[in-house]
């Protein structure tokens, strides 16, 4: 019996053979690189697909750039908004 599953991945950093990859908004894990589709950058949104079966584990990876401009729309617009209260200026401590 075959299990097909889906998943999103957003790639935080690349560093030394090794990358830390949020998978589906919820938990951070490190995968080796080399798993990674060549060319692949931090910030990038990966698309996984995983069919499980019986003696058998495979994932699709690809780069899915409509994800990655839906999620930079996203932040510009969060970090765009500003409090009713924010005075802008410097910050006193």
């Amino acid at each position: 019996m075959s299990k097909h599953s889906k998943h999103t991945w957003i790639v935080d950093v690349i560093e030394d053979g090794s990358a830390s990859i949020e998978v589906d908004g919820r938990t951070v894990t490190p995968i080796p690189e080399w798993l990674l589709p060549q060319g692949v950058k931090e910030g990038d949104v990966l698309s996984v697909t995983h069919d499980r079966r019986e003696g058998k584990s495979a994932l699709l990876i690809e780069t899915d750039l409509e994800a990655k401009k839906k999620a930079l729309d996203r932040s510009a617009k969060q970090v765009g908004r500003k409090s009713k209260n924010d005075r802008a200026g410097d910050i006193q401590l």
